[in-house]
């Protein structure tokens, strides 16, 4: 199905999986630079929650956004902030590695809200893997500019590989997604 898949995206693949990596996924506001998390979803391997939480933000969710995700400023206004909750989340998060799809995204968001209260981010980027640039290397086609591969979104890198989870757009399950793509990428054989 993936004749370009190179092996040597497989065998990075299987190396990240020798260090039992977690997914993670978020829900924002929006994507710009004054957005914050609003939902949070952390996943093992073996599909199981590890942390799961709604926050509270200090802004409004605009509609678009919720047009997307479904999350309401009703839903969110007993949840715990960010500040409150964060160190659970770190609990979770410290010494693993992390994958999330599009982590580059992700980790802005996380930080910014981190900023957002005042708080010093932590954690070590390098613990956090991209699996949508894995994703876009194991697919193998390049990009329409002739540098680097092309980028899929999550569900249709899913439907692509026959993964039966649809991308519902709230962090549990597309964490859960992203973790199904990774082990499906781990076990290809050519």
């Amino acid at each position: 199905m993936f004749p370009a898949a190179p092996k040597k995206v497989v065998q990075s693949v299987q190396r990240i999986l020798d260090y039992d990596p977690i997914f993670i996924d978020t829900e924002t506001t929006g994507i710009t630079e004054q957005d914050v998390v609003i939902e949070i979803g952390v996943v093992d391997l073996g599909g199981q929650t590890l942390f799961e939480s709604l926050f509270a933000p200090p802004i409004p969710i605009p509609a678009d956004a919720t047009a997307i995700h479904g999350i309401t400023d009703s839903m969110v206004a007993n949840a715990p902030s960010w500040k409150d909750a964060w160190e659970d989340l770190v609990q979770v998060l410290e010494g693993r590695f992390v994958g999330i799809y599009n982590a580059a995204f992700d980790l802005r968001l996380m930080k910014q809200t981190h900023n957002r209260y005042w708080l010093d981010w932590p954690m070590d980027d390098r613990y956090f893997f991209c699996v949508m640039n894995l994703y876009a290397a194991f697919y193998g086609q390049v990009n329409q500019h002739g540098r680097g591969y092309r980028l899929h979104k999550l569900e249709t890198a899913g439907a692509s590989c026959g993964i039966p989870l649809p991308n519902s757009h709230r962090a549990v399950d597309d964490a859960l997604l992203t973790a199904e793509l990774f082990k499906y990428m781990a076990e290809y054989e050519h």
